[in-house]
């Protein structure tokens, strides 16, 4: 079996290092809603505002 919760750490720690870079210089509120959206954006598999929150 897969551990699962490694590859997850891993998937939101690159999507972490990705967000950093596209927010760099911007504020820790700012950063943080860029990441959940771009961690629910690659979770759910869409761009629907709703399968963001889902997900």
């Amino acid at each position: 079996m897969i551990n699962f919760t490694t590859n997850t750490y891993e998937m939101k720690r690159e999507i972490v290092k990705f967000s950093k870079k596209i927010c760099k210089g911007s504020k820790k509120p700012i950063l943080k809603f860029v990441t959940d959206m771009v961690y629910g954006i690659s979770k759910s598999k869409d761009i629907l505002l709703s399968s963001i929150a889902y997900s």
